[in-house]
């Protein structure tokens, strides 16, 4: 990791839950598979998160992280959640390095996200000082399996049993199931693990975040009898010390030569395992021991199946098990019926017996019944081989437990070969039919094809008046940009005209009002001429009396 960049892992609940019971036993996730980012140290941490609540579809404001942290015990915890103030921060500023798990690791944060009942994020529980970050395992005695169910905040004051119920809920037990709780402490050198006291507080049991809470159901006094590993302090030595893997089938198989059972093991369906599965630990988990009570004397190795696995051997690889039945490395373990060889049988033909079993013999070996089926010659094999069975069955008596449970397996090995080759006649008839589907879709694909390239050619020539469109435009665009020119040229004098005529509105203006108040004065001497003629006259007449008779 350069200088300028910083590993985050961060871990989800889907992880623990992922991992606890099938990666890992002890502690909550496996870091080595925990989804890892490379992130510039530049960016503020609440860059990184919206980064992440686009890739999980997790708003940001959903999220809290919480920081891993080393304990004295060499367990590694969700210690405490972020600060806003750290969030805020670039990455370069950094966390305190004890939170760290290795300078090249970088660092591991636990991604809280609380959901509601549609599981759609919602808003995070406001923590206090006294809350408390407890995650839960719950353990099955019976079926000797751990997985995680889920983590709660509980005040530090509250006590255990006022969890009980929701413990059951998250379960699946009865909410009135009795419980008991304990502490997985620590697993390095040596397993802690502790019963948690449901009467005292959670203070006073010294838990604290990041705690981990292992409850199973209450077991009776004489379960040490009947299980193993009645309780999880108990299962978790075991699984410590032999360092066995998660699977219960497996943990039983090598539980069994640990402690040194002499027994042949059985191979039956077993619970939660997939019944094809029984050949893959036939081989690989399950070493058979001989029986010491066995009147065999041979030191070989057989396994032993039931009635019910026959049917998915045969599934499997059909020739295989005709060649280990034939070479008895596989023994039937059927429920019989009729009496044992050491019963006086009935009197019969004594060759009856050889003659019935050569007569299967013959059907099921005398020719090799795969090739001809596969050669197409299904109608000239005889299948008279029921009629056989029913023939022996009648004579039961005269046969041997081991006779009878291989004409048991070769009979029903013929059925399921016969029922075999019926399917694949019928998947070669569905074949064609397919086949003329696809005939019947090709010749569909090429018309599709044709109209294709048809639309192609359209295409090509509506793109040639495209760009023959273009260029026109462009060309009036050229024009447009030249009118665009006069016009602004013309709006300058339009505007200079109006100016102009505004200007010219002014002065009319000031005309008109010029005008009128010359007119007033018009009028006023006007006015005042007439009086001048009026006093004139009155002055003439006075004067024309004063020359006819001079006053002197």
């Amino acid at each position: 990791m350069t200088e300028t960049h910083t590993t985050i892992k961060v871990v989800r609940d889907e992880d623990l839950e992922k991992h606890i019971g099938k990666d890992i036993c002890f502690d909550l996730v496996a870091l080595d598979k925990v989804k890892s980012f490379c992130v510039s140290k530049v960016i503020t941490f609440n860059h990184f998160k919206k980064k992440l609540a686009t890739m999980f579809g997790i708003p940001a404001q959903f999220q809290r992280f919480w920081v891993f942290a080393w304990r004295q015990n060499k367990t590694f915890r969700p210690s405490r959640p972020l600060t806003y103030i750290e969030e805020s921060r670039s990455l370069t500023v950094g966390i305190n390095e004890e939170f760290e798990l290795e300078s090249e690791a970088g660092l591991i944060l636990f991604l809280e996200v609380e959901r509601g009942l549609d599981l759609c994020p919602v808003p995070l529980l406001y923590l206090e000082k006294n809350d408390i970050l407890l995650f839960f395992k719950v353990y099955d005695f019976e079926k000797e399996t751990l997985r995680y169910v889920g983590r709660l905040f509980v005040k530090s004051r509250s006590k255990p049993s006022d969890i009980l119920a929701r413990l059951n809920e998250m379960a699946g037990f009865d909410p009135d199931q009795e419980i008991e709780l304990y502490e997985e402490i620590s697993f390095k050198p040596n397993v802690m693990c502790e019963p948690v006291d449901k009467k005292l507080t959670f203070k006073a049991n010294e838990l604290e975040n990041g705690d981990i809470i292992c409850f199973q159901k209450s077991s009776a006094m004489d379960n040490e009898k009947h299980f193993p590993f009645p309780d999880v302090p108990s299962y978790l030595q075991f699984v410590h010390i032999y360092e066995l893997p998660i699977s219960s089938f497996s943990q039983r198989i090598r539980r069994s030569k640990i402690m040194g059972e002499q027994t042949k093991i059985v191979i039956a369906e077993e619970p939660n395992v997939h019944r094809n599965t029984a050949a893959q630990y036939s081989e690989v988990d399950i070493e058979t021991i001989k029986d010491q009570s066995s009147s065999k004397s041979n030191n070989s190795k057989f396994i032993i199946v039931d009635s019910e696995e026959v049917d998915a051997l045969i599934e499997d690889d059909v020739i295989d098990v005709i060649d280990k039945v034939l070479s008895e490395e596989i023994t039937i373990s059927l429920p019989s019926q009729h009496s044992s060889l050491g019963q006086e049988a009935r009197k019969l033909d004594p060759n009856l017996p050889q003659q019935l079993l050569q007569e299967l013999r013959d059907i099921a070996f005398k020719e090799d019944l795969v090739e001809k089926f596969k050669e197409g010659c299904s109608q000239k094999v005889n299948f008279n081989f029921t009629a056989i069975k029913e023939r022996i069955d009648a004579n039961a008596d005269a046969f041997t437990s081991w006779q009878l449970e291989h004409v048991n397996v070769i009979v029903n090995l013929l059925n399921k070969i016969v029922s075999m080759f019926d399917k694949l006649e019928n998947l070669k008839k569905e074949r064609v039919t397919a086949k003329k589907c696809t005939d019947e879709d090709n010749q569909e694909l090429k018309r599709k094809r044709q109209k294709i390239l048809t639309s192609k050619i359209s295409l090509t020539n509506k793109q040639t008046e495209l760009k023959s469109l273009d260029a026109e435009i462009a060309d009036l665009k050229d024009k447009l940009e030249k009118l665009q020119g006069y016009r602004v040229k013309m709006v300058e004098i339009q505007d200079q005209e109006k100016g102009n005529i505004t200007s010219f509105n002014k002065e009319v203006k000031s005309i008109i009002y010029r005008l009128a108040d010359d007119k007033m004065k018009l009028k006023s001497v006007e006015s005042n001429i007439l009086e001048a003629q009026t006093e004139l006259e009155s002055h003439k007449k006075v004067y024309k009396t004063f020359r006819t008779i001079p006053p002197f």
